[in-house]
């Protein structure tokens, strides 16, 4: 047994104190009223036993008495501190309730923009080999993003600003910025759920948004000017840092 298992804690010692303060005051008068072997000690001639009696004990009543409140003060305090901790606990579990309730409401608006995205065509002055294309066909969810993002890599032969003037990518661009902030506030939150919302998003950026543009070809999708069509080919700027932002923000979180 290690020394401090065998110190007395604080009601051991009070306990004690207690005993040995209670026979010392029920002793005393018997003590105290006897003759003395010696006459120093002999108090029997002293004057009232209720003077002496209590001239002699007061000091160990005011010891005990002293001790006693210190450990109230001190019980007082670490009640304290347990109420005080138990506020800070309540305050974070608020704090994260709250936290998944807007990560919740934000996924859900994320989701339905996604399912609810619809693409036909960029503008078909700018597009070659439409004969390839199904310009006639509106697709949506996951293949109006596919299609659109073969028809500006692989068909769209015009201006950058009348391709980023174009409705669908702009809502493209809107999509990109709501899960890139559902994952930046994902990368510092402690809430439950947590896990779930990383996995969905997951699902649905590599498996909607972006089943054509692998991690290896970011870097391929920076604007460059073709010789051959003399037009600039590739995916606007903001989009392409977009793109790579989420998939950086999804590995990190998933280290």
């Amino acid at each position: 047994m290690n020394k401090n298992a065998q110190k007395l804690d604080l009601p051991d010692r009070a306990k004690w104190l207690l005993i040995i303060g209670f026979l010392v005051i029920l002793t005393s008068p018997i003590l105290l009223t006897i003759r003395a072997f010696t006459p120093e000690f002999d108090f029997s001639t002293t004057g009232q036993i209720g003077d002496t009696i209590g001239g002699i004990t007061s000091p160990f009543l005011n010891l005990i008495a002293s001790f006693l409140l210190f450990y109230a003060l001190k019980s007082q305090v670490q009640a304290n501190k347990l109420v005080q901790d138990q506020i800070e606990e309540s305050k974070v579990e608020k704090t994260n309730n709250k936290e998944a309730e807007n990560l919740n409401q934000l996924y859900k608006y994320l989701n339905d923009s996604i399912n609810a995205f619809k693409f036909k065509s960029l503008p078909e002055d700018y597009l070659s080999n439409v004969e390839y294309l199904n310009i006639d066909t509106e697709f949506s969810g996951g293949g109006a993003f596919s299609e659109m993002f073969k028809q500006i890599r692989c068909h769209y032969h015009g201006p950058q600003h009348v391709l980023e003037d174009c409705p669908p990518v702009s809502e493209l661009l809107s999509i990109l910025k709501i899960m890139n902030l559902i994952l930046l506030r994902l990368l510092n939150s402690d809430c439950d759920n947590k896990g779930i919302l990383i996995t969905l998003i997951r699902h649905q950026f590599e498996y909607k948004i972006a089943t054509n543009i692998k991690r290896q070809d970011i870097a391929d999708l920076e604007i460059y000017f073709c010789p051959d069509c003399k037009c600039p080919h590739g995916l606007p700027e903001e989009i392409r840092l977009l793109v790579k932002s989420i998939q950086d923000k999804i590995i990190q979180i998933e280290e």
